[in-house]
């Protein structure tokens, strides 16, 4: 972790995707449906 806040997306164990520093609701959202 390099920056404050710092989400990491995993999927079964494995780090899939990550985002650093501050995020709309709307980016998270996005993010997290780009995902699944």
């Amino acid at each position: 972790i390099r920056s404050i806040p710092t989400i990491i997306f995993m999927k079964d164990g494995e780090i899939v995707d990550q985002m650093v520093g501050a995020s709309s609701k709307q980016a998270l959202s996005d993010k997290l449906n780009s995902l699944a």
